[in-house]
């Protein structure tokens, strides 16, 4: 029966068939789903004749070895042929598909080349990951002017590419990890290119760095354990984000400081000591991470500009400078020092958030710390166990020029990140009869999660007790476009524009939440919480309270001491 109306023809996970039917009655097919189809080893000779046809995914047909030899589809924009890893060869006439944008052939390994004539001047995608038998690629592949991302990572067997890829000049997003040998010649005059690669596995190599127009590299883990050297910086002048993680690297060369418009830095994993002083001058970096580096020992001063620091798993790590001056262009700032135990031992929290407060001023800012520590510090005026605490609010708060804002705190221990796991603080101020009718309510003025995760750039599984330490400056409660009011009365919530400076606020409320894919497997023991006024911090020098500086010992006892009390809180 014929099927001229058929537009879509969705197959997906046939396991048991062998051959596609005929659809020369199907002219006008658009879209054609053979994705899981694991026992197709043929597909009819009419498939190459649907000119309307514009996707066609044969991903997962692991059986299948050949295409027709006869392909007019000339209007195909999507190939998908993921995993066919017993596809040898591609038709010539795949070559002239002029509308063809993506061509996915990841995980093609028995594919050893592709058709010598190209003319894919739509392409925009072309994927050829882990075809571990491709040789090389043919010279016509310059011709794909609109090429955007050309991944090759697993392609071990190319050991050179054609020089002609220069002229791909929207090429962005170029992965040769496992691939050449060394850095092709023609990188180095592609402009915005996002590269990536490592050395093949066995070969020694070296990352050539005068890239002024490269945007983004990643060096990703090494193979095996031969240090990374990085002999100079300086021709990466366009570089935004730089990811060395695991890579072995000993020492950072001191011109980093000529990676003038970096703003993300990741160095995780690695053997060196210390960071130089130059890092200080990379004046639009905001993100910093150096999570498991075991052998650093210190940080110098960093820019106030550096809004994320992660130094989790760094058991070396004994002191954090605070920076000495403000970036008003930054509203936030997080130190995230998961199991840093000497960190934790020699850093007055405190002390540090005294100072962080006196250098963030007036200006509308939040600041985040979290290290090892069971206790909540005496400063806090107002605490409890449990997970959260309500505090009285002074009369017209809002209207007090030396009331600066609110810290809080609370101490918590998590031991699975196999699962999604959350820290979540909410800071709510509650005011009575004041609603449409009358009524009490509350207004959100400060939400954050911090999550605990595979995803998470440390994984560090939280099995001692740590210490979370928040500061909200006043104005960064009160300038805020929508706030979240809740009637306590009937439960509703809404949007509103309201200006807190005219409301009249009797209660502070600390509420921790703590989420593992709905399971309570973060467990919040004490929280605490201290308005804080400019004569709170007229003292600032370097104090060492026994209750700031809880050693790993102690941390054990505590624990252990209080694991009865914690559950019945909760």
């Amino acid at each position: 029966q014929p099927l001229y109306k058929l537009k879509v023809f969705n197959l997906k996970g046939s396991e048991n068939l062998i051959k596609t039917p005929d659809f020369t009655t199907a002219p006008n097919l658009e879209v054609l789903i053979l994705k899981g189809c694991t026992r197709l080893i043929d597909v009819h000779p009419s498939i190459g004749v649907l000119t309307r046809l514009k996707l066609l995914n044969l991903e997962g047909c692991k059986s299948l070895w050949r295409l027709p030899t006869k392909i007019e589809w000339e209007a195909l924009e999507t190939l998908n042929l993921k995993d066919c890893s017993n596809l040898v060869s591609l038709p010539s006439s795949i070559g002239v598909l002029t509308r063809l944008k993506l061509l996915n052939l990841e995980g093609c390994k028995s594919l050893r080349r592709l058709p010598t004539k190209i003319e894919w001047e739509s392409l925009e995608t072309l994927n050829l990951k882990d075809c571990s038998n491709l040789v090389s690629l043919p010279s016509s592949i310059g011709g794909c002017k609109g090429l955007r991302a050309l991944n090759l990572a697993g392609c071990y067997k190319v050991e050179n590419l054609p020089e002609n890829l220069k002229q791909l000049e929207f090429l962005e997003e170029l992965d040769l990890s496992e691939t050449a040998r060394r850095s092709p010649s023609f990188i180095f005059q592609i402009k915005n290119l996002i590269l990536y690669f490592n050395g093949r596995k066995g070969a020694s190599f070296k990352l050539r760095m005068n890239l002024p127009s490269l945007l983004k590299l990643n060096q990703r883990a090494m193979i095996e354990p031969m240090p990374l050297m990085l002999h100079s910086l300086t021709g990466l002048s366009s570089l935004r984000e730089l990811k060395l993680r695991d890579c072995n690297l000993c020492d950072i060369p001191n011109d980093i400081s000529s990676l003038s418009s970096l703003t993300f830095l990741d160095l995780s994993g690695n053997n060196f000591i210390s960071v130089p002083s130059s890092i200080t001058r990379l004046s639009k970096i905001h993100t910093l991470q150096l999570d498991n580096c075991k052998e650093l020992k210190s940080l110098p001063e960093l820019l106030a500009n550096i809004g994320n620091v992660s130094v989790s798993g760094c058991d070396s790590l004994e002191a954090i400078a605070n920076p000495s001056k403000v970036c008003n262009s930054v509203h936030w700032a997080d130190i995230r020092g998961i199991n840093c135990y000497r960190l934790a031992e020699t850093m007055n929290v405190v002390t540090f958030l005294k100072k962080k407060i006196k250098e963030l001023g007036n200006l509308r800012k939040v600041f985040t710390v979290v290290i090892p520590g069971g206790e909540i510090p005496e400063w806090f005026n107002h605490h409890s166990a449990g997970f959260s605490i309500k505090i009285p609010l002074p009369h017209n708060i809002w209207n007090d020029s030396q009331w600066m804002g609110v810290a809080l705190c609370c101490t918590f221990v998590t031991a699975d990140t196999s699962r999604h796991e959350e820290l979540e603080s909410n800071v709510i101020f509650h005011h009575k009869n004041c609603g449409q009718a009358g009524y009490d309510e509350c207004v959100l003025l400060d939400h954050v999660g911090f999550p605990f995760c595979k995803s998470c750039s440390s994984n560090q599984p939280v099995t001692k007790d740590h210490f979370f330490l928040r500061y909200c400056s006043r104005a960064s409660l009160l300038d805020r476009d929508f706030l979240k009011v809740q009637c306590l009365e009937c439960g509703s919530e809404y949007l509103s524009t309201l200006d807190l400076s005219n409301q009249e606020f009797n209660e502070l409320e600390l509420y921790m939440k703590y989420y593992c894919d709905h399971v309570h497997l973060v467990k919040v023991k004490k929280c605490g919480v201290r308005l804080v006024y400019e004569q709170d911090l007229e003292d600032v020098q370097e104090q060492h309270s026994n209750q700031t500086c809880v050693t790993v010992e102690e941390m054990n006892e505590d624990s252990i001491a209080e694991g009865s009390t914690a559950n019945s809180s909760l």
